[in-house]
């Protein structure tokens, strides 16, 4: 606060809403699709039986790549903050120029 003003809050907004959105459009997005790849997989009827870990599967499957849509603008946004005032760019078009 007392390099930033109250300004200093709002840096890395927008690295975050956009990362954040990737994130979740990707984890539910592909946990649908992970879900039917692996009940074509395993079968009608183990996938009856074994539901909860499909979906365990699924789920963790579609983290993973939700993770990895993430970490670019996560990347950006800790950049923003964490560079002392001055010396890195304070918007994500310059933090993504910089990397």
């Amino acid at each position: 606060m007392a390099e930033g003003g109250a300004a200093g809050l709002f840096l890395g907004w927008a690295p975050t809403a956009i990362g954040y959105s990737a994130q979740g459009l990707c984890k539910f997005g592909f946990y649908e699709v992970f879900k039917d790849i692996y009940s074509r997989a395993i079968g009608e009827e183990n996938t009856f039986l074994y539901r909860t870990s499909l979906y365990l599967a699924a789920s963790a499957s579609a983290e993973f790549f939700a993770d990895i849509a993430l970490s670019p603008m996560e990347s950006c946004k800790v950049r923003i903050q964490t560079s002392p005032v001055g010396t890195f760019p304070t918007t994500l078009r310059g933090a993504s120029q910089e990397s």
